[in-house]
């Protein structure tokens, strides 16, 4: 039977929605935590430092906040504080599937001062992650404002803040049965958090789902969860070419004496990318791994320094 491209095309779209339809759901489902976020209005001038998956627990060394925990506290209460940031938890902070909430008080006093300093400012906003879902049924003995995410508003779109279990089918259905198996198990085997940073696999589902619905509303996305930069895990391809877009801003703007050297990287630059498409059309792979047309910033927020 001899296929027309009119018929092609019509058979790849309908495959392609069908694949697409699970991503949909999730598409629908992050519609409505966002119009369940707690919103801010924000303008030139506001600052915001977004901290997510700190994993507060016992304070022992199997806690993955320890080693970190005296940065994290002098950053807070010599930089944030003082320079009148508002601060935002975004998700992941006390590890409750692991350990209770009144060990983790216990614990770490001193971490909840400074968050009391800028609650106490109005300057806290904080989220549910996978970890501390709970805290959506055990209220804890403090006044924080807490949601399942946050929407910064701005006179020309919004900033989407969600810790970002919620792209992931798996943590949304299992969360309870994940928090069993560490805090009866993994606990007194002494085994640290197998998070999803450490899955790649994961975290590209994760990360394209939340790409995906940012480009389909318009709107900038910041999660947590998978423990990385977004921009960070795009294929070379993506990488080239926004790399490409970039040393065009910076050409345009730049003093004649600096245009040459920029110029002769964007040369490189093209080069090396259309090497890259040469290699990708013989392998007959798709070189992006999250969209077709790449999200380049059209404004930029101040949201931590």
């Amino acid at each position: 039977m001899r296929i027309t491209s009119s018929k092609r095309s019509l058979w790849c779209s309908l495959f392609n929605l069908v694949i697409a339809a699970p991503d949909i759901h999730i598409n629908e489902h992050l519609d409505t935590v966002l119009n369940g976020a707690l919103e801010s209005n924000i303008h030139n001038q506001s600052r915001w430092g977004i901290f997510s998956d700190l994993y507060m627990g016992d304070g022992s060394a199997r806690n993955d906040f320890k080693p970190n925990s005296e940065l994290f506290q002098c950053t807070l209460r010599e930089f944030y504080l003082k320079h009148n940031y508002s601060l935002m938890l975004n998700g992941g902070v006390e590890e409750l599937q692991r350990f209770s909430l009144d060990v983790i008080l216990k614990n770490w006093k001193l971490v909840y001062k400074i968050f009391d300093a800028f609650a106490n400012k109005n300057r806290l906003a904080k989220t549910y992650g996978n970890q501390d879902l709970q805290l959506k049924f055990q209220k804890p003995p403090c006044t924080y404002k807490m949601s399942e995410a946050c929407k910064l508003s701005y006179e020309v779109g919004h900033v989407f803040i969600y810790h970002g279990h919620q792209s992931s089918k798996k943590y949304q259905l299992q969360n309870d049965l994940v928090g069993f198996t560490l805090k009866y198990f993994a606990n007194p085997l002494r085994i640290k958090n197998y998070a999803v940073s450490h899955s790649s696999k994961k975290q590209y589902k994760i990360e394209k789902r939340a790409y995906e619905h940012a480009i389909s509303r318009n709107q900038i996305s910041i999660i947590g969860h998978t423990h990385r930069p977004l921009f960070e895990s795009l294929h070379k391809v993506d990488r080239l070419r926004f790399k490409i877009d970039q040393l065009c801003r910076e050409y345009l703007i730049s003093r004649s004496s600096n245009q040459e050297s920029i110029a002769h990287s964007i040369k490189f630059y093209q080069a090396e990318l259309e090497k890259r498409h040469q290699i990708d059309n013989l392998k007959n792979s798709n070189s992006f791994n999250y969209h077709h047309n790449l999200a380049l910033p059209v404004f930029l927020i101040q949201v931590w320094s």
